[in-house]
């Protein structure tokens, strides 16, 4: 299992992902989620993967081909030539299926789900920024205004914080930390989510991956965030009116 995540806000998206790809009390395995590809000035992209680890190289190899392809003959369309993202993330879907075509049977034989998802963003030219989710069909949803944010893997902890502090107004250094602390949160309820964790920070029209991060346990701005997050919930707790059992008592 694993939890990857981007925001999408105003000034730009915000990346990040656990890499941990299998849990338990003596089989733990670190293995990278997140892919950066940059063509300065052109196009910069964000790949972040979660399922079967194989499926994802597989299909990981496929798109590679194509652009080592592209380096001796001409025409080959790869996932850094298409003309905006959409048309990228079809490419992407496309491998998708032909993985899956390839293996599902054998999958199916062995009691294995054919099981991948990928969220893919960033920006192309003078286009805006996007982001988008892969699912296992090959199909496609992109994050709005409305819904500015993508989840894959175990989302369900650090959603909660996402759906209280964050919007698509929120500025691109504080989208981070809520990406952080709903990251780091979904490690604490969760052993399949684990530290690094891999961080990216695209500011919109920069057309440049600068800035990126890995923290692991002994990071310090990791373990600020945490100490602070932690003695912040229990100040607010505290100040918290108490109920008043006399006006909104039971019968």
């Amino acid at each position: 299992m694993t939890y990857c995540l981007s925001l999408l806000c105003n000034e730009g998206i915000v990346f990040l992902s656990d890499s941990r790809t299998s849990a338990g009390l003596d089989n733990i395995t670190i293995h990278p989620k997140m892919r950066v590809f940059e063509r300065p000035g052109e196009r910069v992209i964000c790949l972040m993967s979660s399922g079967n680890l194989s499926l994802t190289q597989s299909i990981l190899s496929l798109m590679e081909e194509d652009v080592a392809r592209a380096t001796v003959e001409k025409g080959i369309s790869h996932f850094l030539n298409q003309v905006n993202l959409y048309e990228t993330v079809r490419y992407i879907g496309n491998k998708v299926r032909e993985v899956r075509k390839l293996d599902v049977e054998v999958l199916r034989g062995a009691g294995v789900d054919y099981n991948i998802n990928f969220i893919i963003g960033g920006q192309i030219g003078d286009q805006p920024p996007q982001i988008y989710r892969i699912y296992s069909e090959g199909n496609s949803i992109h994050a709005s205004k409305e819904s500015p944010f993508l989840q894959i893997g175990e989302l369900k902890y650090g959603k909660p914080i996402l759906d209280r502090g964050f919007t698509y107004e929120t500025p691109l250094n504080e989208a981070m930390k809520i990406g952080l602390l709903s990251l780091d949160s979904t490690m604490k309820s969760n052993l399949s989510v684990g530290t690094p964790f891999d961080i990216f920070s695209y500011r919109a029209g920069s057309l440049k991956a600068e800035h990126r991060a890995r923290l692991n346990d002994t990071n310090p701005y990791l373990a600020k965030v945490r100490e602070e997050w932690q003695k912040g919930l229990v100040k607010l707790v505290h100040d918290i009116p108490e109920l008043d059992f006399t006006t909104n008592g039971v019968g």
